[in-house]
């Protein structure tokens, strides 16, 4: 015979998913409500995000929180649930989530139900505003949660408003995996308390970060906002891109390893490709859509790196060079958790993510209008195809080198340097496209010698 818990569980399921569709709707005109309460705080409200709870996370709390003893039954339990509906609203900043609490507290009437005040234009959705908050949580970390009520013709649906800053709402998702769903953390009790304490320390410092480079951006001069902007801000952004994804690594595969390099390469892809001309005009948004579409990515890092199509360049170099990167996707780690970074942070399919990038790292180690200008003292047919058979061999000089080194940023700088004077020294020597291919071979251990020297 079963327990009877599960009878009750079963029970409270079955009412549950009756009601699912009405929970819906409420859950939509309760966050469409909060949009317009909050119109004047548009600029600190990043997002408004639901959920009804998942029939999954009903019978586990049931259990956990012993709802089976606590309530008489099913109807009772399902009632009184607390956060069968639940609402975040995501700001920028910590020191933003008062401001959004008071915000919404304005907004209420200053008459009380049963210690929950109603929106003065929406009378049928209320509030407690009475609790402190924000409230401190059984971890020793504050939160502000509110409680709230939804009057319907058949009575009260509770839901459950919480406002959290962006490393907020990233910290809370990390604790609620080490610590609410961890089924061993009274076996690693204290080591468990420590790390969320690490961690939640140096979320605040992106905070604190965030902040300084945003307030940089809206008060400062245009020069120095340009300073910021290029020193500090990419810099910002790796840190953001290494300090996330090293958690997500870790929750992942059970441990983590040194995405320094690799961070500081996608904050400078990130940065060149879709932030720095926002910045210039003024835009400091992007600054934090990506650090919210950060925190709220999901990643499998064991997982093959599957490419929609082929990939197709106009370039030699680009062409080997690509043949080589999609070879190693899934052989070489190093470049596995580098392009798994980089599908997971753009927004178009993983064949345009990976197209976009190797135009931008030939960017990064060619000048394109001073490379085009070489070799001008030759027919403009063989300065072309000797352009062409350059690229190619930096290509397979970076090939033979076989590491992810040669797309770190202290390397790039440098190999586009001995690049360059590589070229120039040949100018100096080639006569001719055929003098060239004659003493190919020769030119390609030379650049090759350089470019190892550097990695």
């Amino acid at each position: 015979m079963r327990v009877s818990v599960f009878d009750t569980i079963d029970e409270t399921l079955e009412i549950l998913a009756v009601r699912r569709e009405e929970y819906h709707q409420i859950r939509k005109e309760i966050k469409a409500i909060l949009y317009t309460v909050l119109n004047d705080e548009s600029d600190r409200v990043m997002d408004i995000s639901s959920r009804v709870k998942s029939a999954d996370s009903l019978r586990e709390k049931i259990i956990r929180n012993r709802l089976y003893i606590k309530y008489e039954n099913s109807e009772e339990i399902l009632s009184e649930l607390s956060d069968g509906i639940g609402l975040k609203i995501e700001c920028r900043f910590m020191d933003e989530e008062y401001k959004i609490f008071n915000a919404i507290k304005q907004a209420l009437s200053t008459e009380q139900v049963d210690d929950y005040s109603p929106f003065v234009e929406f009378p049928h959705v209320l509030l407690n505003v009475i609790e402190a908050q924000p409230q401190m949580q059984k971890n020793g970390f504050t939160i502000y949660r509110l409680d709230g009520h939804y009057h319907t013709n058949r009575g009260n649906v509770k839901f459950e408003l919480q406002i959290k800053s962006l490393v907020n709402s990233f910290w809370g998702d990390i604790e609620h995996k080490l610590v609410y769903k961890n089924t061993n953390y009274y076996v690693y009790d204290n080591f468990m308390k420590r790390l969320l304490v690490s961690i939640n320390s140096n979320l605040s410092i992106i905070d604190k970060q965030l902040r300084i480079v945003y307030d940089e951006m809206e008060n400062g001069d245009r020069h120095q906002m340009g300073l910021v902007s290029e020193e500090n801000f990419e810099k910002l952004l790796a840190k953001a891109i290494n300090d996330l994804f090293t958690e997500k690594l870790k929750d992942s595969i059970g441990f983590t390893i040194n995405i320094k390099n690799t961070s500081n390469i996608l904050g400078h892809y990130i940065f060149v490709k879709n932030v720095r001309d926002e910045i210039a005009s003024d835009n400091s948004g992007s600054l934090f859509r990506i650090f919210k579409k950060l925190n709220g990515v999901n990643i499998d890092f064991s997982e093959e790196i599957v490419m929609e199509s082929a990939y197709i360049s106009n370039n030699p170099f680009s062409s080997s060079m690509g043949d080589y990167l999609l070879n190693q996707l899934n052989k070489d780690y190093d470049w596995y958790v580098f392009f798994k970074m980089l599908f997971t942070l753009e927004e178009g399919n993983n064949i345009e993510d990976f197209t976009l990038f190797m135009i931008l790292y030939l960017d990064l180690l060619v000048d394109h209008y001073w490379f085009k200008t070489s070799f001008a003292k030759l027919e403009y047919a063989d300065a072309n195809a000797i352009h062409e058979l350059c690229l190619k061999m930096l290509a397979n000089v970076l090939i033979e080198v076989d590491t992810i080194k040669i797309i770190y940023n202290q390397n790039l700088t440098a190999i586009k340097n001995e690049f360059m004077h590589f070229i120039e020294v040949l100018e100096k020597r080639v006569i001719s496209l055929k003098d060239f291919q004659s003493y190919e071979s020769i030119y390609t251990e030379e650049l090759s010698k350089k470019i190892k020297s550097i990695l």
